[in-house]
């Protein structure tokens, strides 16, 4: 993907479809936890984010709020521990808001409340 062929509205739109996408399938694996397909997904989808994330600097402290809380759910994830849920909680929190605030930039107003 060549994102400095886009205009800006149109990576962040596409980051708001990724980020959609990448949720979806986020809180299906919260379900089952042992799907290697979708994990594999997740982090193909997640690959795609990076790029498109990184190209929009005004979106900069809500991208950095999914990278860490990603980060917090990987290491929950790896040490087994109790604050899974909450981590997996966290993570879903950061990635709704950015890709509301991607929503919200491209001046789409009606945003459903979560």
């Amino acid at each position: 993907m060549h994102i400095k062929e886009f205009s800006t509205r149109v990576v962040t739109f596409k980051l708001a479809a990724a980020l959609e996408k990448y949720e979806m399938d986020l809180r299906a694996l919260a379900d089952t936890w042992l799907d290697a397909e979708l994990c594999r997904r997740l982090q193909a989808e997640f690959g795609e984010l990076r790029i498109l994330g990184a190209s929009l600097p005004r979106l900069s402290v809500a991208w950095v709020a999914v990278l860490v809380s990603r980060t917090r759910l990987l290491q929950a994830l790896c040490s087994r521990t109790a604050s899974a849920g909450a981590a997996l909680h966290e993570h879903l929190l950061a990635v709704d808001g950015l890709r509301r605030r991607c929503l919200r930039s491209i001046g789409a107003q009606s945003v459903a409340p979560a």
